[in-house]
């Protein structure tokens, strides 16, 4: 939301940053703008450092949050993907130290997300997953992974169809976690049930899913046409051309509709090798990363900043708009306070307009400021 970063912004009724005019335009600066600063639900690592690595220190994680701050994120959700009960321990342990040991750690992570391992072991849907890992759900498991999280965990994402997770699905919910559908393969009626006993979003639509799929009857088209679903997108031009996003954001509508950036540490890296947990993948020239030897996308190697400006370009929208979908709008699906004591928390991003391309200037966080 546009607002003015020397003022006390005002909120509505349902949470959400009112817009301040705060434009300045000339020849010679080009126009500048304030904003919310961007909030991401799935990072898996970023700038070289991979988040689920259980070794990473405390000094790289700092970094790498310095370097996501710098892109105009001001919260995110660190992602776990699936990994053997024990990995996924100790990398949440190791985040959760990491964290308490860094104050710019403990003002940007506003929680976890539990990607895996309660997903669809088929090929094609589940991605870049080790399938090996990947169980049934038991609340013992669950409860091991959130200890070892610090209560952290915030966002999970599962496959509905999947023994044990509809069960499980009003528990989490009970404990004010986000539950999201994701690696699935679900009849409509797993869909209808999961939405019934709390789902509220459909991670990444469009990806995580097999190449070749029933042509109406099909997770992709199940979701989009349940109401009730929000859905997060991968706006980087490859895991979904604008085409398809066009379509998929007409029917989620504007206030359903979330950005993410599903970044890796190839994100804001050099081109080459990095890893995914105990996935390697290769990141390209461009901002995209494979397994390599293959055309299989692993993770991304973009920014929700850059997300953000794609969907601006493609579909000529307002400012405000976008930047509500990859800030107001994942901060309010998870629960997130939209206005966390401003005396003790500012967050904004300032933008610049120059020839038609914005551009960010400098990020507020708190005692922070840092440009890009």
């Amino acid at each position: 939301m546009l607002f003015n970063p020397d003022a006390v912004p005002e909120t509505d009724r349902f949470g959400f940053l009112k817009a301040i005019p705060s434009e300045i335009e000339s020849e010679t600066s080009g126009k500048t703008v304030a904003t919310s600063g961007l909030c991401d639900l799935q990072v898996n690592g970023f700038a070289g450092v991979d988040f689920n690595d259980p070794t990473i220190t405390p000094e790289a994680f700092e970094g790498s949050l310095q370097r996501i701050l710098s892109t105009g994120v001001t919260a995110c959700l660190p992602t776990v993907i699936t990994g053997s009960q024990e990995w996924q321990l100790k990398c949440f342990t190791n985040l959760e130290k990491a964290r308490k040991r860094s104050p710019i750690a403990e003002a940007m992570v506003r929680g976890y997300h539990l990607e895996g391992p309660f997903l669809n072991p088929a090929e094609g849907f589940r991605g870049c997953h080790p399938h090996e890992s990947m169980v049934h759900p038991t609340w013992d498991h669950f409860q091991r992974l959130q200890d070892s999280a610090g209560g952290m965990i915030r966002l999970i994402t599962v496959a509905p169809e999947i023994e044990g997770v509809l069960d499980m699905i009003p528990r989490w919910c009970d404990q004010d976690i986000t539950v999201a559908l994701g690696h699935c393969n679900p009849a409509l009626e797993d869909i209808q049930k999961a939405v019934d006993a709390g789902a509220r979003l459909s991670t990444h639509l469009g990806n995580g899913c097999a190449q070749y799929i029933p042509r109406l009857k099909n997770p992709i088209l199940y979701q989009l046409s349940e109401d009730r679903l929000h859905a997060s997108f991968i706006a980087d031009g490859i895991h979904l051309n604008e085409h398809a996003l066009k379509v998929f954001i007409r029917v989620k509508e504007d206030q359903r509709t979330i950005l993410v950036s599903d970044a890796t540490a190839g994100s804001c890296a050099e081109p080459g090798k990095y890893t995914l947990g105990k996935v390697i993948l290769e990141r390209q020239e461009e901002d995209v990363a494979y397994i390599p030897g293959t055309q299989n996308l692993a993770g991304s190697a973009s920014t929700l900043s850059q997300c953000v400006l794609n969907v601006l370009g493609w579909f000529n929208l307002p400012f405000e708009k976008a930047i509500r979908w990859g800030s107001e709008h994942p901060r309010s699906l998870i629960g997130m306070s939209k206005n966390p004591g401003l005396d003790e928390r500012i967050e904004w991003v300032e933008w610049k307009k120059l020839k038609g391309q914005w551009e960010i200037q400098n990020v507020r966080l708190g005692e922070w400021t840092v440009m890009p």
